[in-house]
């Protein structure tokens, strides 16, 4: 009810807010309340995740997560086993994730026993005071992870490489990375 006239003249979306109950209807103050809607929360951080970071898993097996990824990660995170890599979702977006899995079963894509591997394998983190979670050991007999690894962002998500690994995908590109986007940012007219 942004205005509107009363017994006691114009009654104005400003004079409602400052908490006087003069001029108002009580019963009207509650519809309105009650008929509001919260908008949701945007996480906090950046929208997608970018760059890439060189770091490494301790001998206590945590991977220090990269400064501009924290916040996006604090309320806990699903690490999970991907294409010879690890994929680390924020908690407010695997659900998108696991939706994708549905619909690939659902199209016969993918088999029941690949979705029960990948939630098998899939554990949930929750990054310490440092920033560090801890990569269980199944996921880093899977990503081949002991001491150096890469850690790029992937709009949204987190992939999480053993440097050795990234080195040899980066390797397979003709003519290498740099040649590749600047070819790339000609075809796309950016």
């Amino acid at each position: 009810m942004p205005c509107g006239v009363g017994e006691r003249g114009v009654v104005s979306h400003a004079v409602e807010q400052s908490g006087s109950d003069a001029g108002r209807d009580p019963a009207a103050a509650a519809t309105s309340a009650a008929g509001a809607v919260a908008a949701p929360a945007r996480p906090a951080g950046p929208r997608f995740f970018t760059g890439s970071f060189d770091h490494s898993v301790d001998p206590k097996h945590r991977l220090v997560l990269p400064s501009p990824f924290r916040s996006r990660l604090a309320d806990g995170a699903y690490l999970g086993p991907l294409d010879g890599f690890l994929g680390l979702w924020p908690e407010d977006g695997f659900e998108a994730v696991l939706a994708r899995w549905s619909d690939g079963r659902d199209l016969g894509m993918v088999s029941d026993e690949a979705y029960d591997a990948f939630m098998a394998a899939t554990f949930w983190v929750q990054p310490d005071a440092q920033g560090r979670i801890i990569v269980h050991k199944d996921l880093r007999s899977f990503a081949e992870i002991d001491g150096p690894v890469m850690v790029v962002g992937a709009r949204e998500r987190i992939a999480v490489w053993a440097r050795d690994r990234w080195d040899q995908r980066q390797g397979t590109i003709p003519e290498g990375p740099h040649s590749a986007l600047r070819q790339a940012a000609r075809d796309l007219k950016l």
